[in-house]
Parts: structure tokens; sequence; C-alpha cells
């Protein structure tokens, strides 16, 4: 607890830890609320396969992104010399571009392929854009990184806020112009792009003379695991999010696609504003619950869950009660169809809300083996469904009932391998 004395009173100020999750979270919330709110405006802008260009658009981005400065951007806060961590935050940006090149020169002989695949020909047409947004993406993980080291949690929540105002009034903007579908992409980097500007600041990156080429060498050898190791895990987690949404694009049409994206997004994007703010917590006092060996944290686990499902309990059941009504009446009657697709995904939904804040429990007590290999699982679970559904002819509500019946089963078997987990720590009094 901080106090300052103010005009003879005494005035309470939270520590610096709870100052920066407030900050950053409350930088999140209202980047994120400003591009819900643009959602009823875009729907009204662009048509379902335009927002099916989008979505397929960003789910290649992502997964290409995710890896592309090879896991190296987790690494970055970890030495205790700035000279080393900047080192390995250009080792990471050196990554990035070698793999910006790679996805242009892929690009010339794969691009009309994938696209033709994917049921989305126009991405062919924009994968210059595709190239320039993973370039961004990457360097705005390393930047993220660099102010996590720097605990420069103001500039981070000021970051995400302006990363909302940007990619939101790039999409409405040139959407009213009538720059389509190209303004919903551009909206996509705009908003990373501004998330990058840390790096200049005052114990910025670029504020700092670069490394020789030696010191990133050798700072590639001594976190050689992350871009061995993590990496991989990192893009089949990124896979079990994005590839079921490529799938419906290539087996129901862009069109769907779009459907399903802007369902994904309106559910998603609240929850996981309230996911990481619990996530943060949950974290911390699982931890101090592991260093002293108290036990309680299986309990902890449990009760977390509850709370979480207690809360989202009333807005999954208005989803399925009201859900084409409702996006027919916000979006637009054009869009009654992703009210459908809420209403089947909302216990999905749900359930991911009630058990990703406690995943980390796996990571704490150093079992990524487990969730490792409980990402290869939901992968397998929430693709085969859509997969075998668009392959038989089943209309495409089933394949998203089949997605929403594999994500329950997916994260029910992460919960009870976090249950198990925690509990075993509980009666060994230490970690596994």
């Amino acid at each position: 607890m901080a106090e300052g004395r103010v005009g003879g009173r005494v005035r309470w100020r939270p520590p610096r830890v709870l100052r920066g999750v407030l900050s950053i979270v409350g930088g999140s919330a209202a980047g994120q609320g400003l591009v819900i709110l643009s959602y009823p405006f875009l729907t009204r802008l662009y048509d379902p396969a335009e927002f099916g260009l989008l979505a397929v658009f960003m789910a290649v981005v992502g997964m290409i992104g995710v890896v592309s400065a090879a896991a190296l951007e987790a690494a970055v806060p970890l030495p205790v010399d700035d000279a080393e961590a900047a080192a390995v935050a250009w080792a990471g940006l050196t990554a990035v571009a070698v793999t910006t090149v790679v996805t242009a020169s892929a690009g010339v002989l794969l691009a009309e392929p994938l696209a033709g695949l994917l049921g989305v020909p126009r991405l062919a047409d924009v994968w210059w854009l595709v190239c320039l947004s993973v370039l961004v993406l990457g360097c705005y993980l390393v930047a993220s990184e660099w102010m996590i080291r720097e605990r420069s949690y103001g500039t981070l929540g000021r970051r995400n806020l302006l990363q909302g105002v940007g990619q939101a009034v790039t999409q409405i903007g040139l959407g009213l112009v009538g720059v389509r579908p190209i303004g919903l992409l551009l909206g996509f980097g705009v908003g990373r792009l501004l998330g990058i500007g840390g790096v200049t600041s005052r114990g910025g990156l670029l504020r700092r003379p670069p490394p020789r080429p030696a010191a990133i060498l050798a700072a590639l050898r001594r976190y050689r695991r992350f871009p061995l190791l993590a990496a991989p895990s990192g893009l089949l987690n990124s896979a079990g999010l994005e590839v079921p949404l490529l799938l419906v694009s290539a087996l129901y049409g862009d069109a769907r696609a779009g459907f399903l994206g802007l369902t994904i997004r309106v559910i998603g994007a609240p929850a996981t504003v309230i996911g990481q703010a619990v996530h943060q917590v949950f974290t911390g006092e699982s931890g101090a619950r592991i260093r002293d060996a108290d036990g309680g944290l299986g309990a902890s686990v449990r009760s977390a869950s509850l709370r979480l499902l207690a809360v989202g309990a009333l807005p999954a059941l208005t989803l399925v009660v009201t859900g084409p009504a409702l996006f027919g009446l916000v979006f637009g009657p054009a869009w009654t169809e992703a009210g459908d697709y809420a209403r089947l995904l909302a216990v999905a939904y749900l359930v991911q809300f009630a058990v990703t804040p406690v995943s980390s429990t796996l990571f704490l007590l150093e079992h990524q083996d487990r969730e490792l290999g409980w990402v290869a699982v939901r992968l397998l679970l929430t693709a085969g469904g859509p997969i075998v559904c668009g392959l038989t002819g089943a209309p495409i509500g089933t394949a998203i009932f089949a997605l929403a019946l594999g994500h329950v089963v997916s994260y029910g078997l992460l919960y009870l391998l976090c249950v198990r987990a925690a509990d075993a720590a509980d009666r060994s009094g230490r970690p596994g």
C-alpha cells in the first residue's frame, strides 16, 4: 500500500502492481469497447462476404504472426542485463523480418491456390497486405514484451486504447468513402502499428544502441529453446483457435465465415478483457500458494471457475434465448444468421470463459507437456467436427454445433487437468 499527503490529508495509492493491472485492463477495456461499438456501423458498411475475407485474413496473419518472432519475444523479460535483453529483442525482430520475406516469397506460388482452397479468392489480391500485417504483428509482439520488461504499464494501457481507436477509425472511415474491403483489413494492421510506439519512448528499445551481430547470435544460442519448443506450441495453440474458422470458410463459403467471425469477436472480446484480469490475479495468488506450500490450490481453481461460470451465465442465457433477434436488431437484418451461431456457441464460450483464466495452473506447476498435449487435442476436437460435417454435406448449423461440442469437451478436459495437478500439488506440498 502506498500513501501520500495532499493538503494535510493522507491519500491512499494502490501498489505499483495493482496500478499496472488497472492501467492495462482499463486501456484494453476501453480499446476493445470501441471496437465492439464499431461493429453495428461496420456491418452496415461491409457485407458478410467482406467480413468473411477479414476473418480468413486475420486467421492467416495470426497463425503466421504468432511465430514470426520465433517465440523469442517471450524471452525478452528474462535477462538480468538490459544489453542482453536488447539482443534478444533484436534477434526476435530479425526473425520477424525473415518470416515476412518468406511469407512474401511463398505468396508468389501459393497465394492463389491457398485463397481458392479457403474459399476466398480475393485473399490472393491482398497478399501484400498479409505480409505487411505479419511484419507489424511481429514487431508489435516484441514491443509489447519490451514494455513489460520495462514495467511501462501506463504505456501499455494507452497502447491498448490507441489500438482500438486506430482499428475502429480506419475501418469506419475507409468504409464510408467506399474503400472496400481493404478498409476492414487495414484496420487490423493500423491498430497494431499504433501499439509499437512504446519502443521509442524513454527507455524504449529504439533508444538503446543496437547490439552487435555477435550479441544477437549469442542470445539466439542462449534462448534457443524458445524457437525450438515454444514456437511450435504457439503455432499449435493458434491453429486450435483459427483453423475451425478457416474450415468453415473452405467448406461453407466466405459469407458463412463472415457470420462466424463476427460472432466469435462479439462474444469473445468482452470475455477476453475480463478473463485477462482474472488470469493475472489468479496467477499471482496461486504462485504465492505454490511458493509457500500452504495448500488450497485445488480449492482456488474450483472456486475461480465457479465464480466465472456465475458471472457469464446470464449473458450466455441471453444469447441462447434471443441470439438471432438480438443480432438482427444490433447489426442489421442481414446478420440474423450470426445470431443463430451465437446461440449455438454460447455455452461453449461460457465454458472457455470459466476455464481459461485458471489454465496457468499447469504452467505454474511446470506441466507444460500436459498443456501442449491439450492444445493438440483441442485442435483435433474443434477441427474434426466441422471437417466431418462439411465432407458429408451436413448443414452449417450442424457444423457450428459440432464446433461448440468440441469446444466444451476440450475445455472441460483442461479444467480436469488443472484440478488434478492442483490437488496433487496440495497433497505433496510442492509443485507437480
